[in-house]
């Protein structure tokens, strides 16, 4: 159990985040997809998301365990994407002919969130920083004034 314990699966808002990292044995795969479908069945997600930018390698039976587990969770409701592929492994899963057309994908979690609609809240600005600038006017638009350096005690 300690294994599936550095593979968490995290709800942020209605969706599900599982972070996939290091070496992922089938018998972890295996767990991991349960312990999954089980969160979104207690959660009703509407989404999850599979990081795989932290994976060494992806093996035939990770991938069927991957695309296994998108497919299960669209028949539950629940939009599936997944997210951090790099060349290397996109190339070894076309050599190997696997089929992800059922699958999103998106290049970061941030893109991932994207598709499922979920975007960062613009910055808002401090109030205090605002009133500041009010009472600075044109002032706080000026270049801060350098400062000589202090004299060394050993300068004369």
């Amino acid at each position: 159990m300690q294994d599936l314990d550095r593979l968490p699966i995290i709800k942020l808002w209605n969706v599900i985040l599982v972070p996939l990292q290091g070496d992922i044995t089938d018998a972890l795969a295996d767990r991991l997809r349960q312990n999954v479908l089980a969160t979104i069945n207690e959660s009703g997600a509407d989404g999850l998301v599979i990081d795989v930018t932290g994976v060494w390698m992806i093996d035939s039976h990770l991938c069927s365990v991957m695309t296994n587990l998108a497919a299960a969770a669209r028949l539950m409701g629940t939009h599936s994407i997944i997210c951090g592929m790099s060349a290397e492994i996109a190339l070894t899963l076309q050599t190997m002919g696997v089929d992800l057309r059922g699958v999103k994908t998106a290049l970061t979690v941030e893109e991932a969130f994207a598709i499922l609609g979920i975007r960062p809240t613009p910055h808002k600005k401090n109030s205090l920083t605002v009133r500041i600038r009010e009472l600075l006017g044109d002032e706080a638009q000026r270049e801060p004034s350098r400062r000589e350096p202090l004299a060394s005690p050993h300068q004369k």
